[in-house]
C-alpha cells in the first residue's frame, strides 16, 4: 500500500493534534483528599459568611492583619489534638492570644483572637473549648452588651460547650479579673 505525501501529512497532524491537546494523565493534584476537600469547603463556607478575610494557603483564613486568624483542622485530617501550652502563643509572642477550638479538649479547627476590645467574632467554628493566653481575662459574649461568661487569664478550658454559641468577646487589657 502506497501513501501520498499528501495523506501522510495529513495523518501526521492529526497525531501530533491529538499528542498535543489530549488530556494529562490524571495525578494526585488532580484528586484532592478529603482532607484538602474539606479544608476548601470549610475556607469557603467561612469567606462567604464572613468576607474580608485573607485566604493563607493550606488551611487559614486572617482577619485585622492577623488580628483574628482561624485555622482549619477538619476531622478528615487526623487528629488534632494540640499542645495547648504552646499552641495559642505559636506565633513567638506569648501571652498575645486567645484560641478558641471547635471540639472538646483542644482539637479540632482552631481560631485565635488577638486584638483587644468588644468586638463580633469573624469565625464561623463552634466554641468548645478556649486557652486563655492572655495576661488579663476574657469574655465570650452573647451579644455586644451581654455580661458574658469569664475565662481567666493564662488558662485552659477543654470542655467549654456551654458558650458554643456566643459570638462576641470582650478582651480589654484594664480587666483583670471577672466580675
Amino acid at each position: 500500500m502506497r501513501i501520498s505525501p499528501k495523506e501522510l501529512s495529513a495523518a501526521c497532524t492529526i497525531l501530533f493534534a491529538n499528542i498535543l491537546f489530549a488530556p494529562a494523565p490524571a495525578s494526585a493534584a488532580d484528586h484532592p483528599s478529603p482532607c484538602q476537600s474539606d479544608i476548601a469547603r470549610a475556607v469557603g463556607e467561612q469567606l462567604a459568611k464572613a468576607p474580608g478575610g485573607t485566604f493563607i494557603p493550606p488551611d487559614v483564613v486572617a482577619y485585622d492583619d492577623g488580628g483574628e486568624v482561624i485555622t482549619f483542622r477538619p476531622p478528615s485530617c487526623g487528629p488534632a489534638r494540640r499542645d495547648t501550652e504552646h499552641d495559642c502563643d505559636e506565633d513567638g509572642i506569648p501571652g498575645n492570644a486567645v484560641c478558641l477550638y471547635d471540639r472538646r479538649a483542644f482539637e479540632g479547627s482552631r481560631q485565635a483572637v488577638k486584638v483587644t476590645g468588644t468586638r463580633k467574632l469573624n469565625g464561623t467554628i463552634t466554641i468548645m473549648s478556649i486557652k486563655n493566653d492572655r495576661p488579663f481575662v476574657f469574655f465570650v459574649k452573647k451579644s455586644k452588651y451581654d455580661q458574658g461568661t469569664c475565662f481567666l487569664s493564662m488558662e485552659g478550658y477543654g470542655d467549654a460547650g456551654d458558650v458554643s454559641g456566643q459570638h462576641w468577646v470582650n478582651a480589654h487589657p484594664n480587666l483583670r479579673e471577672c466580675h
